[in-house]
């Protein structure tokens, strides 16, 4: 089964400090040594989630992406919102844009 890179943006309604960022991090798939996590460092209420996965196509692992997101909201201290999730390989991507 292929590879994909998951990259998930969320946009908390007030901004993190590392703490909070590290406490995220010890929640969402501690078992997963690909799992990153870290706020943005232009924009502090943006915190961004990387892993790798294995699926059938894009679209699975762009659901994949989904549940990575609604895991990771899950742990915020804050409340937040997806912006963005991708699903890539070195040639190809699949993004998901929330509607404004």
């Amino acid at each position: 089964m292929p590879t994909f890179t998951l990259y998930v943006a969320l946009r908390a309604d007030e901004p993190l400090d590392d703490v909070a960022v590290a406490a995220m991090a010890t929640v969402v798939r501690p078992e997963d040594e690909e799992f990153c996590i870290w706020r943005d460092e232009y924009e502090r209420t943006v915190v961004r989630v990387s892993t790798d996965c294995s699926a059938a196509d894009l679209e699975a692992a762009l659901d994949h992406g989904h549940a990575l997101a609604d895991e990771t909201l899950g742990s915020s201290p804050v409340p937040a919102s997806v912006e963005e999730i991708q699903a890539m390989t070195d040639d190809e991507a699949l993004v998901w844009r929330a509607e404004r």
